[in-house]
């Protein structure tokens, strides 16, 4: 017998056995330490019910469908569905490129990334909560992940988990996939109406989570009034993106952007004609463009990177790559100022403004992607950003560096990038091989993570054993003995 039926046979045995032959589901056992049955952890959604598991008192459910949407199209609502949809285990990861810190040791040991299973079909949620449908307005706090605009998921670091800002820190965790690199950002526009909005359609899918939780998050515990977007690297130039765009406004009400300032998005003349390179590259005329939804996802990808590199060497002859080295880096693969998803680039005076009354806590780690000296590429688009919305009259901004460096590889790793993610979700424990897990570092990591729930709680970051952070030009320095500078 195939395996694949001795599975099924044994997993409907197994079904059958804990339902009693058919019967109700057994009450939960006192000794279990986690719950799976679908009948205490179901949970209503707009499309639909799903069940998740309990661990430690917290709810978890992974893998939601926030959406659902064809090719370079904007996101739709998901289908509906009426039984039980099982959420216990992550969804989808977009298709990307493969992961090339894996032949790193450094990297594979202390990351140790869960890159998960890619399909197109990837826009789903996942939620941390301590209560279902309670009445008591919980935070809620909306991770957006790193990786540029071109990889990462809502899972690939263990840090990312939010079960313990749930139960300790009394918020609602909510992180995401969306579509990234040819997926997210291929502007076709030039080739019709049809394709206005291609260039963007991987912001626009994070708008759409943000709107499915407004809609949908009561039913978790969460205030849906409340709403605090984060993110890290690529997740806080997310964070930036969606301050600049119309269609955000109103979805959150504070914002936190960790390594990631970008303060320049795109010019459509050269996202066009990346679009242009990539339909040629596959052998298309525009007369036959809509044929592209059909292209196997590797050829597509091969096709966007020969584009990508052919018109940034062609922008870089015409002088037209950013002097800004972040930007440099990203050149191609993020979003477009279209005049419609995004009117205006992130620091203009009209994206200012349209975020001008969300406060915002903004910084860098120490060192980042250099482990002998401070960081010379976030630091200045970081303070940069907090000078351009203090000078706007915007909320009041917050700067910060966090300065602990790991002790992981006799300190090989300095205070990298990505390092206070595990920090500001008090995960140093869980993902000691980023941290080492010492004493002193957890301890820091339940201060700094009382500080962004905090934030997210009230506007105001602070904790006890925190001095009073004052807005910038005062920087808060993260360390054992957190300063203000």
């Amino acid at each position: 017998m195939p395996s694949r039926y001795i599975f099924l046979s044994a997993a409907a045995a197994l079904a059958l056995a804990s339902c009693g032959g058919g019967g109700a589901p057994a009450s939960p056992s006192p000794a279990c330490q986690l719950e799976t049955s679908a009948r205490l952890t179901t949970a209503q959604t707009a499309s639909g019910p799903v069940a998740g598991y309990i661990d430690g008192g917290v709810y978890t459910y992974k893998g939601i469908p926030y959406a659902k949407a064809d090719r370079f199209m904007p996101p739709q609502d998901p289908d509906p569905w009426t039984d039980v949809r099982p959420s216990r285990a992550h969804g989808p990861t977009c298709p990307q490129g493969p992961r090339t810190g894996w032949y790193s040791d450094e990297q594979a040991f202390s990351m140790h990334w869960d890159d998960g299973f890619p399909d197109e079909d990837c826009l789903r949620v996942n939620i941390w909560t301590t209560g279902l449908s309670d009445g008591k307005k919980r935070p809620v706090m909306v991770w957006l992940h790193g990786g540029g605009f071109s990889a990462g998921s809502g899972q690939e670091l263990i840090s990312y988990d939010g079960t313990n800002l749930a139960r300790d820190h009394g918020v609602v965790v909510v992180t995401l996939n969306h579509r990234l690199n040819v997926l997210g950002f291929l502007d076709l526009s030039a080739f019709g109406g049809k394709y206005a909005r291609s260039g963007n359609v991987g912001m626009l899918d994070i708008v759409k989570a943000l709107e499915w939780v407004r809609e949908n998050i009561a039913f978790f515990g969460g205030d849906p009034a409340n709403v605090t977007i984060f993110g890290q690297s690529g997740g806080g130039g997310k964070v930036c993106t969606l301050m600049a765009m119309p269609s955000a406004r109103g979805l959150f009400s504070k914002a936190i952007v960790e390594s990631g300032s970008i303060t320049d998005l795109m010019n459509q003349k050269y996202s066009r004609r990346i679009g242009a390179e990539t339909v040629e590259a596959l052998g298309l005329t525009p007369s036959r463009v809509d044929q592209i939804a059909e292209v196997p996802y590797e050829t597509l990808y091969a096709a966007y990177q020969k584009a990508l590199g052919k018109v940034r060497e062609e922008a870089r002859a015409e002088g037209a790559i950013s002097a800004n080295f972040l930007n440099a880096i990203l050149f191609g693969a993020m979003p477009v100022v279209d005049g419609e998803v995004i009117p205006a680039q992130p620091s203009s005076t009209a994206a200012l403004a349209l975020s001008r009354d969300i406060p915002v806590i903004i910084g860098t780690t120490y060192n980042e992607f250099t482990r002998d000296q401070e960081d010379p590429i976030f630091k200045p688009l970081a303070i940069q950003q907090a000078r351009d919305r203090t000078s706007a009259g915007c909320a009041p901004v917050y700067l910060y560096q966090f300065d602990w460096a790991s002790p992981v590889m006799d300190g090989a790793l300095g205070s990298t990038h990505c390092l206070e993610i595990p920090f500001v979700f008090d995960n140093v424990a869980l993902h000691n091989t980023f941290t080492g897990g010492c004493d002193d570092a957890v301890q820091l990591g339940h201060r700094m993570s009382r500080v962004w729930t905090n934030f997210a709680k009230t506007g105001v970051p602070s904790a006890d054993g925190i001095p009073i952070w004052e807005v910038y030009p005062r920087v808060m320095h993260f360390d054992i003995n957190c300063t203000l500078q």
